[in-house]
């Protein structure tokens, strides 16, 4: 198996003594926190609410890209992303998609394949491996 390196330097700073964290990826800044309930200050999105966030907004640029190409008008994309965890610790992601112009059932099917297809849905529904170092 052949893999392909995704290289995105990351780099995240957590002072302590709260749990806010800030991270500094190409020149942006993207905090996290955790709600108040979880001893954070809710000062910023949780870690969770940043992966919902980055599944939603790959899938509707994938989506936009592919009505682009397409043809196909759909006005504002808008994707609703909900984490349920089973009792086993499994994750599921309930994904919900809807379209500010009304769509033909034949758009509709194309663009329910396609969501499939979007880099993040890809690597998420795919298990994955953390090598973890401490320097």
């Amino acid at each position: 198996m052949q893999f392909k390196e995704h290289l995105s330097l990351i780099r995240t700073v957590n002072t302590g003594p709260s749990l806010l964290t800030i991270n500094h990826v190409r020149g942006f800044e993207i905090k996290a926190d955790e709600p108040i309930d979880k001893g954070g200050n809710n000062s910023a999105p949780s870690p969770f609410d940043l992966l919902n966030g980055a599944l939603a907004s790959c899938t509707a640029i994938f989506l936009r890209n592919y009505c682009i190409k397409n043809n196909i008008d759909t006005g504002e994309i808008h994707v609703k992303i909900k984490i349920i965890m089973s009792e086993n610790k499994s994750v599921i992601f309930e994904r919900t998609i809807t379209f500010e112009h009304r769509l033909t059932d034949v758009q509709r099917n194309m663009i329910l394949i396609q969501s499939n297809f979007s880099p993040t849905t890809q690597l998420l529904q795919k298990s994955n491996v953390i090598n973890t170092t401490l320097k």
